[in-house]
């Protein structure tokens, strides 16, 4: 039963915001629309021109899915413009396909613009990406004149298939997506609490457990991720009347924290004994489960936080009677309280929302303080990006048509095709291996099944129906494995060709296969030899991003203790951080995956990661808002602290380009002096003891970060020197 529940939970919320199953479910009714619509008008007019109707459901679909402008409003003006662009690129096909090679020219001129046009905008993309598809479309069905009326209302068509389910009856509505991301995210928050009480309760702690808790604790970093963007394009005040963008983010922040925190602590005190101790064992799990059952966004919760805040000063009760000193507990009595205290920020965070609902006041967001952006007018010498992969795109364009036409003079334009995919989207030549290698993959699986299955189906209202299907799980699938979507592209495109030729062949399907593998390895071997882009350096350019971003994260949590009212809004600057992190898992993933120097990467990764966490941590301090320190001495240390780590960071990035004469402060006097200085003894100074046992506290995770960076540019070449130096 709890296999069965746990799984039902997992996919319900296995699409933060359903933007997945939205995106698919547009797509999929915008072309069957379309295609319908324009096969009755064609029988009405008792005309056979069938491809009419498919060319409508291809703009009905590429209507859907290649309109992406930031607002409404361009998206609107992206679509109408959309049937322009296909209709002037089918009237230039017609014209040219008298002509010969003529069209193959304009062919690979539009392969030119759809990634030259891209620095320009993402509508100047989408309109060469259609007009790209829809000359495509006419040269392979060798269009002419006589034909262009029937295709062109065909458009008109399917462009007013996509707008009307784009902007009328799926338009955006930013506050469900927003609503529908939380809920997801919550109950994989409860997916995960159930684990950490199983935990809990075990006397001994399987691996398989620890690697079902870690899998289910990178889907939740996942979700927060989709959140807190949601939370860029929503005020959450129009969902949950007196919430503001910035509780809710600290919330959901805090909620990873929480969790990311309880696995190793609960794991460690499992190997310690400590659930032996049988009262701090149940006031832990009377504690995880009060917060699972918390209805944190819901105005008339039937549970809420009053029990999880009563089992927390039990468990602060507990802690006290125990004596740091004695033998059994000093080992495990940290791990407690690191629980307490982030499980304390949580609590804090989720009473907050819930008073703000039930208040139901506009709260009023503060206002960081303005920073003005230093404009980057270093302009990088030689061809910019988007030239260069416009040039590769040319060559990989010529050199497919000229294989093509060797291969299958009669498909000549499917080897191309192959090539212009496997380009799009991918920066790197280990980003271009991966996808040639998942679309070679996925083409061969579906050419294979689809022939399977279309052979024993009789063409009819069943096979348009797998059709259909498969242009659903298509787009379903492909923000997740672009092998899913190659797979089903090519199982549609078997039952196509069985529907319009009559009848699949073993040879027709073969063709297929063979010049997809010959378009993606063109395609390789241009991003390898023209203008070729490692992956090492790319995993650098990301690298020097994040550590970028960390020292101004750094700097913004150390500048609140030596500036009074100074405003950080550190859980923005985490979740920032947290997707540079991410980018620099997906850039690293073609090494990994491979085996040449992969090994250095993953523990490069791995200090990365580290410090991510400790930079969390530096968010879940206890000093949120105000954290200004009044002694003069205090300023000095962290001035002298913000200074080294700074600087820090900026030789870590000159080791990761590769510069020489690196080299980094260790900071341990710094921290000797600062730790020794305290003295415990004297009352007179008490009121500065807690400040110097609070900055001790704050700081603490800095010492951790400048650790982690020291020891990463040592590993690249760093000289490491003392603060005397």
């Amino acid at each position: 039963m709890f296999i069965f529940s746990y799984w039902f939970s997992r996919l319900v919320a296995a699409d933060p915001g359903r933007k997945r199953l939205k995106t698919a479910s547009k797509a999929t009714i915008s072309v069957i629309t379309a295609v319908v619509i324009m096969l009755i008008v064609l029988k009405a007019a008792g005309s056979s021109q069938i491809t009419a109707a498919i060319l409508s459901g291809v703009i009905g679909l590429m209507g859907i899915l290649v309109v992406n402008d930031e607002t409404t409003k361009a998206k609107k003006v992206t679509t109408v413009l959309v049937a322009l662009s296909s209709a002037v690129s089918l009237g230039i096909g017609s014209f040219l396909s008298r002509y010969g090679q003529a069209e193959n020219v304009f062919l690979v001129l539009l392969v030119f613009l759809s990634f030259y046009l891209q620095k320009f905008g993402i509508r100047y993309f989408s309109l060469s990406m259609v007009a790209f598809m829809s000359f495509y479309f006419a040269s392979i069905l060798h269009v002419t004149f006589s034909q262009l009326p029937w295709l062109l209302a065909g458009v008109i068509v399917g462009a007013c298939c996509a707008f009307i389910y784009n902007f009328v009856i799926f338009k955006d509505r930013p506050s469900n997506v927003l609503r529908s991301s939380m809920k997801s995210f919550h109950i994989q928050v409860n997916l995960v609490l159930d684990l950490i009480i199983e935990l809990i309760q075990k006397k001994q702690i399987e691996p398989a457990q620890i690697k079902q808790y870690n899998r289910n604790i990178k889907k939740l970093a996942e979700y927060a991720r989709v959140a807190s963007e949601e939370l860029g394009n929503t005020d959450p005040h129009d969902i949950w009347p007196g919430v503001t963008a910035e509780q809710m983010r600290l919330y959901v922040f805090d909620t990873v924290m929480l969790l990311q925190t309880y696995s190793p602590a609960i794991r460690k005190l499992s190997e310690l004994k400590a659930f032996n101790h049988f009262d701090i064992q149940q006031v832990l799990l009377k504690l995880v489960e009060s917060i699972r059952e918390a209805e944190v966004l819901n105005e008339n919760p039937t549970h809420s936080l009053t029990d999880a805040a009563q089992h927390l000063q039990e468990l602060r009760q507990k802690l006290s009677e125990l004596e740091p000193q004695d033998e059994r507990y000093k080992d495990w009595l940290y791990l407690i309280r690191r629980i307490e205290t982030i499980s304390n920020h949580v609590i804090d965070e989720a009473y907050e929302l819930q008073q703000a609902i039930v208040k139901q006041e506009k709260q009023p967001q503060k206002e960081a303080e303005e920073q003005e952006d230093e404009e980057d007018n270093d302009e990088e010498k030689g061809l910019k990006p988007s030239t260069k992969k416009s040039i590769q795109a040319v060559i990989t364009a010529v050199a497919t048509l000229v294989f093509g036409s060797f291969l299958s003079p009669s498909h000549q334009y499917w080897a191309l095709l192959a090539g212009y995919l496997v380009l799009l989207g991918t920066e790197t030549i280990g980003s271009t291996f991966v996808k040639a290698v998942q679309r070679s993959v996925g083409t061969l699986l579906g050419a294979a099944v689809g022939f399977v299955v279309a052979s024993y189906v009789s063409p009819g209202i069943l096979e348009v129906t797998l059709l259909f299907i498969c242009v659903f799980m298509a787009f379903y699938f492909f923000p997740i494995t672009y092998s899913f979507m190659s797979f089903w592209i090519t199982m549609m495109l078997a039952f196509m060709y069985d529907m319009l030729l009559g009848g699949i062949s073993e040879s027709l399907l073969l063709a297929r296969v063979l010049d997809t593998v010959v378009g993606v390895g063109i395609g390789l071997a241009v991003s390898a030899l023209v203008f070729p882009k490692r992956t090492r350096d790319k995993i650098t350019d990301t690298s020097v991003e994040y550590v970028a971003a960390l020292k101004e994260f750094v700097h913004t949590y150390l500048h609140r203790f030596t500036k009074q009212y100074a405003f950080a809004n550190l859980a923005d600057k985490g979740m920032e951080l947290e997707k540079k992190l991410k980018q620099l898992h997906v850039d690293s993933d073609p090494i990994i995956k491979g085996f040449v120097g992969r090994s250095r990467l993953q523990q490069f990764l791995t200090v990365f990661t580290a410090i991510n966490y400790y930079a969390k941590h530096l968010v879940a301090s206890s000093t949120r808002n105000e954290a200004f320190y009044k002694e003069a001495e205090f300023h000095g240390v962290v001035k002298e602290v913000e200074e080294k780590v700074a600087s820090n960071f900026t030789q870590l990035e000159k080791a990761l380009r590769g510069e020489r004469g690196t080299y980094v402060y260790t900071l341990e006097d710094v921290r000797q002096k600062i730790e020794q200085s305290l003295d415990y003894f004297d009352t007179s100074v008490q009121s500065r003891n807690l400040q110097h046992l609070q900055l001790l506290h704050n700081i603490y995770y800095v010492w951790k970060i400048n650790q982690s960076v020291v020891h990463l540019a040592k590993e690249l070449g760093a000289e490491e020197i003392s603060n005397e130096d």
